[in-house]
Parts: structure tokens; C-alpha cells; sequence
């Protein structure tokens, strides 16, 4: 016993922690366990024992997809603010009230950034990154059910490479919702089974290109030139993949530096507002988010990738077999790249 169960049922774990993602690991008195929100671990406290705390997934989460946040910008102080000297930054409502009650810095560490919108796993949020976690707002729900913690203990496992494996249950208490069971009373006319149609077998379907899968020693990478409207996808120095592109346009051009990949999601509906003007585009496929709201993403809408028109608000958009493509080799983690 770690003493993960018993901080998790003291700490309200079902809704700040989430359930465990992984099995328990590491060596006595350095244990460490990941959960959807964070990552449970163990340490030495001053007397010699050993006690259990949150681990730092927001600021490790933060260096792993290169996000850097500057200090909060001068203002008048706010009465309702708190500010954190030690890492530049401030915490105020909505996202105050949720920080204290969940256990303040002691359980989810200083604020290592001011509030920020960027695209999540539940769509785009306005979000506050603290040491040891991230806050979101959900917009959708009432006031005080709108903050919620987000999910970084199990995208930072990912990142990691830690084995989520599920494992079978040998007679521990089980938490979460259960499977639903089927019925166990048989109708009283059962319908009297009828021979099969025969039905002819279907036509081999044409073999389909595969993400060539890197070697135990590869470090896999995307760099988008936009000057040449062209992306590129490396195994160590060795490019196995490219295609066209078209990114953002006048005005709205893609940001270049290095980024990684945060947030996957196989079909999204996207909107925003230009110049004052609302946009939306339903089903776009494989995206992935590599720095706040800016994507690699299928394209269904025009064809002009690699001729120069930059066409996104920001995005880099992919031909629809490029963007499957590269949706099934990239992965949470993958470094991007974009420059000239």
C-alpha cells in the first residue's frame, strides 16, 4: 500500500485526480502513480516518513510541449487577485474559488501561467496552467460547475511512454461506472432463426500505404516549411513522409518556433470569428493540436495545397490522405517545427 487510495478518497480523487491511468511503480518511498488529472507520488518528509503529494504534471506538461508563458503583465492591483511572486504570475475568479477548495497550493501548486484560451480534448477552453495541474472553464456549464481539472496526468503519461495497460481486477474495490449488463431473462416468443443469406464474398480491397512505425531508436518529428508550403515528417535525420500544404494567411499567419503535439481528436468542428465575421466548418479530420488553437488538419475544402496561396486561419491544412497519414505515424508528444 503506497497510500495513493487513502489520499485519493481524502482528496476528492474521483473529481481532481480522476481515475488511475496506470498501475503503481517505482521503488518504495519514490512510488508514483498517474491518474486522468495528475500523478500521485511519493516522498520523505522532513521526520523521515514517507508521505504522498501531487506530482508537478503541469509544469512538466508545460516543458514537454515547449510552452512558455510570460509573467502577468503590469496592472492595478485587483482586490480579488492573489499574486504569486515567486512565479510572476496572478489567480483570480473563475478559477480562484476552485483553487482553494480543491487544496490551494498544497495540492495544486502556484499558478505558472495567467489564464489562456487553447484547444482541448473536451474543445476549446479557457484554461490557467499551475505546477502541479491545469484548470479549464467550461463555458457551457453553470458557475460553479464550470471549472473542471483537465486531463494532463494521462496526456503526460503518453508523452512519457508509461504503461497504461489496463490489468484485471484480483478483488480490490472497484470505483467508476460499471459495465452495463444485458438482460438475463429470455423473451417469451424468441424469433425461430432463419438460414444466413448467401452473400458473395466482397472484392479484395487495394493495398493501403502504412505509417512506417520508427525503429526502438528513431525520434520521430514534423517540420513545416512555409516558404515553401511544404511538411516534412522524420525519422531522426531521414525524412519518410511529406506533402503540401496550405497555411495561414495575411493577418492570420502561422506562428513559426517549436512546438509539440498536445491534443489529438480524429474529427472536430471548427468556428471562430474573422474581422467580425463568423465561420464554422463541420467534420474536419484528423487534427492535431500543436500550439493553442493552431492545428495540422485534413482539408476538404479546397485543393491548393504547395502553391503558395495560404489559404488557413492559422492552421496548417493537408491534403486528406497526408493528414490520415500522418494523424496514424504522429503521435501526443511529436515535436513540430514551423519556420521559413
Amino acid at each position: 500500500d503506497q497510500g495513493f487510495l487513502a489520499f485519493w478518497q481524502a482528496h476528492n480523487g474521483e473529481n481532481l485526480l480522476g481515475f488511475p491511468v496506470t498501475e503503481a511503480f517505482g521503488d518504495a518511498g519514490a512510488a508514483q502513480q498517474y491518474f486522468e488529472r495528475g500523478r500521485l507520488e511519493q516522498y520523505s518528509a522532513a521526520d523521515g516518513s514517507t508521505q504522498v503529494r501531487t506530482g508537478r504534471v503541469g509544469a512538466e506538461f508545460a516543458s514537454a510541449t515547449w510552452k512558455r508563458f510570460p509573467a502577468a503583465p503590469p496592472h492595478k492591483p485587483i482586490a480579488s487577485e492573489q499574486v504569486f511572486a515567486d512565479t510572476g504570475h496572478t489567480l483570480r475568479e473563475p478559477f480562484l474559488s476552485f483553487w482553494r477548495a480543491g487544496g490551494g497550493a498544497e495540492f495544486f501548486g502556484p499558478p505558472i501561467s495567467e489564464p489562456l484560451w487553447e484547444m482541448t480534448v473536451a474543445g476549446r477552453r479557457q484554461v490557467q496552467y499551475f505546477e502541479r495541474a491545469r484548470l479549464e472553464r467550461d463555458a457551457e456549464m453553470s458557475a460553479a460547475e464550470s471549472v473542471v481539472a483537465g486531463d494532463l496526468g494521462a496526456a503526460l503519461a503518453a508523452i512519457q511512454g508509461v504503461d497504461t495497460a489496463p490489468v484485471g481486477n484480483i478483488g480490490y474495490a472497484s470505483y467508476g461506472p460499471g459495465a452495463v449488463q444485458g438482460p438475463d431473462i429470455a423473451p417469451l416468443n424468441p424469433p425461430r432463426p432463419t438460414a444466413a443469406p448467401v452473400v458473395a464474398p466482397p472484392a479484395a480491397a487495394p493495398p493501403v500505404s502504412q505509417p512506417r512505425r520508427p525503429s526502438s531508436g528513431d525520434s520521430r518529428s514534423i517540420v513545416v516549411n512555409l516558404s515553401k508550403q511544404w511538411m516534412y515528417a522524420y525519422e531522426g535525420d531521414e525524412i519518410v513522409f511529406d506533402a503540401p500544404v496550405s497555411t495561414g494567411r495575411d493577418g492570420m499567419e502561422t506562428p513559426t518556433g517549436t512546438y509539440a503535439i498536445y491534443t489529438k481528436l480524429p474529427k472536430q468542428t471548427m468556428d471562430g470569428v474573422t474581422n467580425g465575421e463568423y465561420w464554422i466548418v463541420p467534420n474536419v479530420p484528423n487534427v492535431m493540436y500543436f500550439n493553442g488553437g493552431v492545428a495540422l488538419h485534413g482539408t476538404y475544402w479546397h485543393n491548393r495545397f504547395g502553391t503558395g496561396a495560404r489559404l488557413s486561419h492559422g492552421c496548417v491544412n493537408l491534403p486528406l490522405k497526408a493528414a490520415a497519414w500522418l494523424y496514424a505515424w504522429a503521435s501526443v508528444g511529436t515535436p513540430v517545427r514551423v519556420t521559413y
